[in-house]
């Protein structure tokens, strides 16, 4: 069974020392208990940036954290009858961080 999830740096690191020395794909995935596609791709990314780092992830980044997030649905569910307002003014003072209802009705349209 090979790992799920991004591959850490240490991993990039022994697939790459693998590969210089001349191991197929295959033998260093199961070295590293990964594909053998994903340590084609390491190596590749390797060989044109020179760099075992992750690259920065596209689109923008969130603007309430997984543990506000869980405050909102929190809140919710343990009054269903709650407003927006009083959710966000909540967030407003448990958070310190000011929200605007597109944002929070938009979490709560995803989440249902």
């Amino acid at each position: 069974m090979y790992l799920q999830g991004e591959i850490t740096p240490e991993e990039r690191e022994i697939a790459i020392k693998v590969a210089n020395v001349g191991e197929t794909f295959r033998k260093i995935g199961k070295i590293v208990v990964r594909t053998h596609s994903s340590m084609q791709r390491v190596i590749s990314n390797y060989n044109s940036s020179k760099s075992v780092s992750s690259k920065p992830r596209n689109g923008r980044p969130s603007k309430l954290s997984n543990h506000e997030k869980r405050y909102i649905f929190k809140s919710v569910h343990l009054n269903p009858r709650i407003s927006a307002s009083e959710i966000a003014n909540g967030i407003r003072k448990r958070f310190e961080k000011k929200l605007f209802m597109k944002t929070l009705y938009g979490k709560l349209r995803k989440k249902t």
